[in-house]
């Protein structure tokens, strides 16, 4: 998600609001998607429809729904199987850690939506999800990582279950991934014309070009930033309550330890006094027994006479 601190004109395509805001277009994003998944995939896409942060509701209102960034349907043709993609740009580098399980939860909302009752799995279409990060998400400093599921015991076995992930690392330098790619993902970090290095990249530029002095989209991004802002605030308001929670839990627990220490003291205390008072009675007890065995020693004296 973007920094409320940049105006629009500086906003990359790496930034959620600029990218959304160009696949939303109708006529632009398309184009755009048509553009961009064919530098990532080096092959003709035909773009039949674009759904710009797509919602997908879950059946029971207890599950956990998805906002999708981009979610693009390609015509089936000769050239492109009616694959189904997600794009997804990302710049917090907070979701590194459930970058995964996000993409497992994104491939199984697709398909959900995907099948028709009854239909044969054989109709299930190949879902891509793609995140384009600003950030490394497996510290391995590629720009590709491609995440297909496989067959632990015999890896090189084919399986084949329609599910692709992406990973592209804008700053990624091992891996020698075709130009197209590196060209793009240089591109989505720095949206300038001098980044624009091919024709796909070029069109993509004018299309940035326009949309960023679009009057709607200029209210839009003000709305988004105070929309931002807003929830900001509201995390932070519910950081800092979640926080006083467990400082006072903390001064809860802190204050019943130490009633329990004290109390620990108080029967401590109680029991050294009782032992004290046991052991000046065995004292007591222990003179009072030689007494009596020295008395019980000593001559009758009416014998002795």
């Amino acid at each position: 998600m973007h920094s409320t601190t940049k105006a629009l004109a500086e906003l990359n395509l790496i930034d959620n609001f600029l990218f959304t805001a160009l696949l939303d277009h109708e006529q632009y994003g398309p184009l755009t998607a048509k553009n961009i998944l064919e530098l990532i995939l080096n092959r003709e896409v035909i773009v039949r429809k674009v759904h710009a942060e797509k919602v997908i509701i879950p059946l029971n209102p207890d599950l956990h729904g998805v906002r999708l960034d981009a979610v693009i349907e390609a015509e089936q043709t000769e050239v492109s199987p009616g694959d189904v993609y997600d794009i997804e740009p990302e710049n917090k580098q907070r979701e590194k850690p459930l970058l995964p399980k996000r993409a497992r939860y994104y491939h199984s909302r697709m398909d959900g939506k995907l099948l028709e009752a009854g239909a044969s799995y054989d109709n299930l279409p190949t879902t891509w999800v793609i995140f384009i990060t600003s950030f490394d998400p497996f510290g391995e400093d590629r720009m590709v990582y491609t995440i297909r599921n496989r067959c632990v015991e015999l890896p090189d076995m084919d399986y084949d279950d329609g599910a692709a992930t992406l990973f592209l690392f804008i700053g990624g330098t091992k891996g020698n991934p075709p130009k197209n790619i590196k060209d793009l993902l240089c591109f989505m970090g720095d949206t300038t014309p001098r980044n624009a290095t091919n024709p796909k990249l070029a069109e993509i530029q004018s299309f940035v070009d326009t949309i960023k002095t679009d009057s709607y989209v200029k209210e839009a991004y003000m709305t988004w930033g105070d929309y931002i802002r807003r929830e900001r605030e509201e995390a932070a308001e519910e950081a800092t309550e979640e926080a006083n929670r467990k400082v006072e839990e903390f001064n809860r627990r802190a204050t019943e330890a130490d009633r329990r220490a004290r109390e620990s003291d108080r029967r401590a205390t109680e029991a050294e006094t009782k032992l004290d008072k046991a052991l000046e009675e065995i004292t007591y007890l222990r003179k009072e027994l030689e007494a009596f065995k020295a008395n019980s020693s000593q001559p009758d004296s009416h014998h002795s006479s």
